[in-house]
């Protein structure tokens, strides 16, 4: 906003400036067309201050005092690029130019009138007349030829009154919308900035107390393990005083069988994937349902780890959930899909359930749930993950059939 600000400033002074240009080369050609040229011929022929060139100047002189001009003049064009003073008027407090000095019209502008076409410069700066504005025209004989040129120079002061009058006579209402629109922008930005500080700090809080919460459980799992290996190692000693060795064997294998099920989480490079999956693992057992798990060892970076977490842990949390109620003929057992597939990763569970169509319907509804919802704090962990799956651009099925529950998210 502040850049086109300054461009709207810029090119209304710039078109004030081409508006005032014009206007005095409209008068320029006034004063070509007016001007004695059999008189200004002669002049060329002597190049001396002769009554023709005061004649001239004093015509020049009429004009620059009723157009209030710094300097109103004839250039003589040669075969360079630098154009000369041949005649002027000017100003009491000016002084004249000698006859063929150089003047500060910039060769491009030399070349347009030498090709019979008006121009007129930016503001020049100049030690001894200060900034000015200069226009010309091409001044042609009777017969056609190209004689010279006559510029004229405006003193930028009157450009600076034009301007502020285009700008801010003409142009304020625009100026006022302008700058209105750019705070009222400011402020969009400023409050979606605090929004979105907001959110985040929102979510970062949930993310915390679910992995806090997982955490928790895992450091009471490894205290129950603690204490369940101390149980077993006297059963196991208490079999070898007895010399059961038959018996030893067998536990040992059921304790093996039982290791092997819950080292499937750690085989995930993910730490926070593998401390959730200890946590459903152990949660899931201590209600009597076998999670099964096939997972990659790969750590699944292009994931916000905390990301995989809501996923992970929304889908788990609601599977052990729906097994758990579950009344009908399949055993209770959950099937857990963590893998790399190409350059797509492939989220999955799948668990019996019993679903009414209506809830198959409206199941990623925010705020919806096939339980008691009281106090409002139930049925937003699909909607948690709908929307944390759609960040990452990525894709969520869902299939119920015979009984069966099946989420597959790729991303």
């Amino acid at each position: 906003m502040s850049v086109k600000l300054y461009i709207s400033h810029y090119s209304t002074n710039q078109s004030a400036q081409v508006a005032l240009a014009k206007q005095y080369i409209g008068i320029a050609t006034n004063v070509a067309e007016g001007l004695d040229k059999d008189a200004y011929q002669k002049f060329l022929l002597t190049k001396e201050d002769e009554d023709n060139r005061k004649e001239i100047s004093h015509y020049l002189e009429q004009y620059r005092y009723r157009i209030n001009a710094l300097y109103v003049y004839i250039l003589m064009l040669d075969e360079s690029d630098v154009s000369k003073v041949m005649a002027s008027a000017f100003p009491p407090h000016l002084k004249d130019f000698p006859i063929g000095e150089p003047c500060t019209v910039p060769p491009a502008q030399v070349r347009r009138a030498k090709s019979g076409k008006s121009y007129f410069t930016d503001i020049i700066k100049d030690e001894m007349n200060g900034a000015y504005l200069s226009v010309g025209v091409p001044l042609y004989s009777d017969d056609g030829t190209i004689l010279g040129v006559v510029g004229i120079d405006i003193d930028a002061k009157e450009l600076e009154e034009v301007s502020q009058q285009v700008v801010v006579n003409n142009n304020v209402f625009v100026f006022i919308i302008d700058i209105l629109f750019a705070m009222s922008l400011l402020i969009v930005v400023f409050l979606l900035n605090k929004w979105y500080k907001i959110r985040f700090k929102r979510d970062l809080d949930q993310t915390e107390k679910m992995y806090i919460s997982e955490l928790g459980k895992v450091m009471d799992t490894i205290k129950s393990s603690r204490h369940d290996m101390m149980n077993h190692l006297q059963v196991l000693g208490g079999l070898m005083d007895l010399q059961l060795h038959d018996k030893v064997n067998d536990y040992l294998k059921q304790l093996t069988k039982e290791s092997k099920i819950s080292e499937m989480s750690l085989r995930i490079k993910n730490p926070i994937l593998m401390v959730l999956f200890q946590s459903k693992w152990e949660l899931s057992q201590s209600k009597n349902i076998q999670m099964y798990f096939e997972a990659d060892q790969y750590d699944y970076s292009r994931v916000d780890s905390m990301d995989l977490a809501k996923i992970y842990s929304n889908l788990l949390d609601n599977a052990i959930e729906a097994t758990e109620s579950y009344s009908g003929d399949l055993p209770q057992q959950i099937h857990v899909v963590c893998q790399r597939v190409g350059g797509k990763y492939i989220f999955a569970v799948e668990n019996p359930a019993q679903l009414t169509a209506k809830e198959q319907k409206n199941l990623f509804q925010y705020g919806y749930t096939t339980k008691e919802n009281k106090d409002a704090l139930r049925g937003n962990g699909l909607m948690i993950i709908k929307r944390t799956v759609e960040r990452y651009m990525g894709d969520i099925y869902f299939q119920y059939e015979k009984g069966k529950v099946n989420i597959r998210i790729i991303i």
